[in-house]
């Protein structure tokens, strides 16, 4: 029998570090604290909504392979997202042609040689004519949004590697699988089990003491007791959020005995997490296929096949629908400091978080809100941040972060290991590249196996 390994988290990188282990023959215990796994992953099942409501992640972006091999492998249907996007800016419509064309200008200049700094350093030495100050707005509104991110804090090397890697994997392209994405972690989770993989839920895990061999993981289940059970393993792979790293043992952090090394613990204070306000709004009709707005050019622009809608000036300035399905919902998204503001403003008041939303869609339709208000449904979030087991959306990579992604993905002393969104270059953030970083410290484990083996 091959060497046991706990994986600690049933996200996205702690399936795909399990099923690779354990189909390798490993001994392979993934302890979760939530009820259920896929970590920043959760779909509802609505019968009323014809697609399925993402309260977390929601887009494949590119074709990434692990992903979509899996994908593939599970028999899952994936369809490619809508990429009509029409831009509102004081009160008149565009394609958004426009607007990606000078967020894609000044993001080329990013690869401009010098030291790292932040977004906002770099466009603040850009021009201060009319059109350079509209495309500095542009790409700040973009990179809070799209990465969750501060634009004084997000590095522009970061920038430059996330914007190559999604190049490399069709990244402008989008799309979402039928069943929802919940389908594609199940599919994870069942492969892991059908190789030996025991799944324990509900079980919070306090320390790590990796020092000695075999390590030790202590963790505790969510009945209401004292009771801490040790669990003995060869290697450990931490796959916890970010933010979760960040805390302190005495918050809901995990304890590492002996202390991580100062380079590790250096990357853990340099690396960012972001926040996200996202809502999904169900309707009794698709009010918005009706809507006619006008152009620019005082044309009459029919709606009726819209992906998404942008209005920098709205409370929620991202809704997207869910084309090509037809389906009686908008989804509303506000990142970074945006998310911030209205979190420290409405807190989880669901009615005046919804009445923020409805003057949003009200504002970009030039409807009046009482129309909007009478159409609505349901209203669906989940406060991530608030969430005791995420504490974020996701992460970013601040200025000088690369080498901390490294630091915080190398192994220690070849048997704690780590995963998760956060330690992959380029494609942080992003489920694929959770995916990816559970598949990378799986094989970390099997190649020492190896080297061991042949030494």
């Amino acid at each position: 029998m091959k060497s046991s390994v706990i994986v600690i988290g049933a996200g996205a990188a702690g399936l795909a570090a399990a099923c690779d282990l354990s189909r390798a023959g490993h001994e392979v215990r993934v302890i979760e604290a939530r009820n259920r796994v896929g970590g920043r992953v959760h779909t509802l099942a609505d019968p009323r909504s014809a697609a399925p409501i993402e309260l977390g992640a929601e887009f494949i972006h590119g074709k990434a392979p692990a992903l979509f091999q899996i994908a593939q492998a599970a028999n899952l249907k994936l369809y490619e997202v809508s990429a009509r996007h029409w831009y509102f800016e004081d009160g008149q419509i565009s394609r958004s042609h426009d607007f990606w064309q000078h967020v894609d200008r000044l993001m080329e200049q990013l690869k401009s040689p010098g030291p790292d700094r932040s977004l906002k350093d770099f466009l603040d030495g850009r021009g201060n004519d009319d059109d350079t100050q509209r495309a500095k707005l542009m790409v700040t509104r973009y990179v809070e949004g799209f990465h969750a991110a501060d634009a004084g804090r997000i590095g522009i090397r970061g920038l430059v590697a996330a914007n190559e890697a999604a190049d490399s994997i069709d990244g402008d392209r989008s799309f979402r699988l039928e069943r929802g994405y919940e389908s594609l972690l199940q599919a994870l989770r069942g492969e892991a089990e059908s190789y030996g993989t025991v799944f324990q839920l509900q079980t919070r895990v306090s320390e790590i003491h990796w020092s000695n061999n075999p390590l030790t993981v202590i963790a505790a289940g969510s009945a209401k007791t004292d009771e801490r059970i040790a669990y003995p393993a060869a290697a450990v792979i931490v796959t916890v959020p970010l933010s979760i790293l960040q805390r302190d043992p005495s918050s809901g952090g995990i304890r590492f005995v002996p202390d991580l090394p100062v380079a590790k613990q250096a990357a853990l204070r340099q690396l960012a997490m972001g926040n996200v306000l996202k809502l999904n709004l169900s309707f009794r009709e698709r009010f918005w296929e009706e809507t006619k707005a006008w152009g620019a050019d005082a044309e009459r622009v029919s709606l009726a096949d819209a992906g998404f809608f942008h209005c920098p000036e709205a409370p929620l300035p991202t809704w997207w629908t869910q084309l090509p399905m037809r389906a009686n919902l908008l989804v509303g998204w506000a990142g970074g400091p945006r998310a911030d503001r209205l979190r420290k403003a409405y807190g989880e008041n669901q009615q005046r978080i919804l009445d923020q939303a409805i003057a949003s869609l009200a504002r970009i339709f030039r409807l009046r809100a009482n129309e909007i208000a009478d159409q609505v449904t349901d209203l669906t979030f989940h406060d991530w941040t608030s969430d005791p087991f995420t504490l974020g959306a996701y992460s970013y990579v601040p200025v000088n972060g690369l080498e901390a992604q490294r630091n915080l993905a190398a192994s220690v002393d070849d048997k704690l290991f780590f995963a998760g969104e956060a330690t992959s270059v380029g494609h942080i953030g992003t489920v694929h590249g959770a995916i990816e970083s559970g598949q990378r410290a799986a094989a970390e484990i099997l190649n020492r196996d190896q080297a061991i083996v042949s030494s």
